[in-house]
């Protein structure tokens, strides 16, 4: 009796020693419940950051858009006899060294009646002596219009706080 009381004891003993080796012992069910929840609230908020990136690189090409505008502006006003294309092949080849497409790595920020992911297009008129520009979005839809026609322009930009009227009309058919 007294060697099953001692292998009783050991055995309780042996028990208690791992208990206390690591009280806080994790589990791989815990670990895998732990990335499910990270999971969960990356794709929960991962949303809002693309929307933010892809509406920051619009605002890039707003801003190259406007970057040429101005140059061809100040180009109208030091040489007003230049035509328009010569002032937009000359422009287009000057930006194109110095700014980015901020969508595509491989197209250029400026291009000459092409168009292209993320470029800015720009179309001369030498009838009307005026320059066309304009920049779409990668769904097609118009970021920025300018028709430059010397000493003025007339200039449409699209508002990136503001969400698409077909983004709301589709919520409202899907809410009804």
């Amino acid at each position: 009796m007294d060697e099953n009381k001692t292998t009783e004891e050991q055995t309780q003993t042996e028990q208690e020693i791992k208990k206390a080796e690591n009280p806080n012992k994790i589990t791989v069910f815990e670990i895998l419940v732990l990335l499910l929840v990270i999971l969960c609230i990356g794709l929960f908020i991962s949303p809002n950051f693309l929307t933010k990136l892809e509406n920051r690189k619009y605002a890039q090409i707003q801003t190259n858009a406007s970057i040429f505008t101005s140059k061809a502006l100040s180009e109208f006003s030091t040489n007003p006899k230049m035509k328009a294309s010569v002032i937009s092949k000359k422009l287009t080849e000057e930006l194109n060294a110095v700014n980015k497409n901020p969508l595509s790595k491989k197209q250029p920020a400026y291009s000459l009646k092409e168009r292209c992911e993320g470029c800015v297009v720009i179309t001369p008129d030498d009838k009307l002596n005026s320059i066309s520009v304009e920049a779409y979005s990668n769904e097609a839809a118009l970021l920025v219009r300018t028709v430059i026609q010397p000493p003025s322009f007339v200039t449409y930009t699209r508002d990136l706080t503001v969400p698409d009227k077909k983004k709301k009309a589709k919520d409202n058919k899907d809410g009804k």
